[in-house]
């Protein structure tokens, strides 16, 4: 990596700092782009933003003239595209910020993309990735005993979300195709870990433990999720940037499958080791059943073999011990935590004391 010009967008965000941070870590030279929404927070980048190495700037990746400002400026040999809004629930509330912010701005980000690639020398041009980093979700969901998802499975997005990922994917794909741009497409399953917005359900149900609150979860909870330690995920994405070709598609994945009943459980099991429930019993008490949300995947699962043969990867952390860590850095950091959750952030979480 010491010989990288890495572009980050999405540098503030969960999965973003943290590859940043491990880019920055193995040498490379980085340019970290974020627009600074509601989940993205420079106390992400805390551990880099004075390196020498690194420079942040406050940019939307939807505006073409300043990406190719930047673009220009830095010359960077790969771009690593995390920039997105992630959440099914938010997307269902305000489906067209989704279109507008993950297909919209993706799509004027590798124009942008395509109009420095071409006036690239040779070299430079067979030195240059682009990587897009998606989402399980695009290939819709599976029944209980339906095989993994491949790289060859079709899309089939089930919520605005997931749509406008499939979107931004496909138009990624076409200029690849279109304009021979080496473009790298990622999808990963579910991430947990360390600076994970507390609207995502492992942070949401460790803040609602420490708050003695309830622990909302949908419908029945027998939906069933992969789950992947966010610096697994990070030490993959450096496979992909190593070693990773042209036109490829890499799904990453630990393999890791429990339903969120079974993930809250264990979740609520781990904290009554560390957080006193105030009358002595377990916190999974506090486990409420809401009225599930439109069109709830039942499962999302992918093959881990995909990403296997390919790089030679496989994810490190045990659920058990991802969760451990995770707890325990939540219950280290108090201030992040505190730090963001906004009064946006509030009048979203009232819905689930509403249901």
């Amino acid at each position: 990596m010491q010989s990288e010009r890495v572009l980050v967008t999405g540098a503030a965000g969960f999965i973003g700092s943290h590859f940043t941070d491990a880019a920055v870590a193995a040498g490379a030279n980085v340019l970290s782009v974020d627009k600074l929404d509601y989940c993205g927070n420079l106390m992400n980048l805390a551990q880099v933003m004075d390196h020498p190495n690194h420079r942040f700037v406050k940019a939307d990746v939807g505006d073409i003239a300043k990406m190719s400002e930047l673009l220009r400026e830095f010359k960077p040999t790969v771009v690593v595209h995390f920039a997105a809004q992630t959440h099914v629930d938010r997307s269902i509330d305000t489906p067209l910020s989704f279109l507008e912010n993950n297909t919209i701005a993706t799509t004027h980000l590798i124009e942008a993309v395509r109009l420095y690639y071409e006036k690239l020398a040779q070299d430079d041009k067979a030195r240059f990735r682009f990587i897009d980093i998606s989402t399980d979700e695009v290939y819709g969901d599976l029944d209980v005993n339906d095989p993994p998802f491949s790289v060859k499975s079709p899309f089939a997005p089930n919520s605005p979300y997931a749509a406008s990922k499939a979107a931004a994917d496909a138009f990624v794909r076409g200029y690849g195709k279109t304009y021979q741009l080496p473009v790298i497409i990622v999808h990963a399953c579910n991430n947990y870990g360390p600076r994970q917005f507390p609207e995502k359900l492992i942070p949401l149900v460790i803040d609602r433990i420490r708050s003695g609150q309830s622990i909302p979860i949908y419908g029945t909870g027998e939906n069933r999720r992969q789950w992947m330690y966010v610096l697994d995920h990070v030490e993959a994405l450096m496979a992909v940037v190593e070693k990773g070709k042209a036109g490829a598609v890499y799904n990453i994945t630990s393999g890791d499958e429990v339903t969120n009943l079974k993930l809250v459980r264990t979740l609520c099991a781990l904290c009554d080791i560390v957080i006193a429930h105030p009358e002595g019993r377990s916190h999974a008490e506090k486990i409420t059943f809401v009225k599930d949300r439109p069109a709830h995947d039942r499962r999302y699962a992918m093959d881990p073999r995909d990403v296997d043969d390919a790089l030679g990867y496989r994810a490190r952390t045990r659920l058990i011990d991802g969760l451990q860590k995770t707890i325990d850095w939540y219950l280290k950091n108090p201030e992040w935590l505190a730090a963001v959750k906004s009064g946006a952030y509030r009048d979203w979480v009232k819905r689930y004391d509403e249901k």
